[in-house]
């Protein structure tokens, strides 16, 4: 499971199963760039405490860099925001995860 299904599931996000002939796998909604723009919001004033930036290497690659975390590298950016959202999910607020579900949904 990628950082992005990972995220989806602990959101509580049931994936989307067609019922088409061709017996489609199920699958989450998609990560839009509205959705990630809006986490990148959600995250500027909800983690004041912490520092978070994004860095893009020479190489092509994505990495995370918190002051809670050492990140791994990525290869989009999808994956280092939802990296990001993983970590924090089990320190969230009840309120907090809701805001996060309603954002991906």
């Amino acid at each position: 499971m990628n950082e992005v299904e990972k995220m989806y599931s602990n959101s509580g996000i049931k994936k989307i199963e067609l019922d088409y002939p061709d017996n489609f796998e199920p699958f989450y909604p998609e990560f839009t760039a509205e959705k990630q723009i809006e986490l990148i919001k959600w995250l500027s004033q909800h983690t004041c405490k912490n520092y978070i930036k994004f860095r893009f290497d020479i190489c092509g690659l994505w990495y995370c860099e918190c002051n809670m975390l050492n990140s791994d590298m990525h290869h989009t950016f999808e994956e280092a925001l939802a990296e990001i959202i993983n970590y924090l999910w089990q320190n969230l607020t009840e309120e907090e995860r809701k805001q996060i579900k309603e954002i991906l949904e």
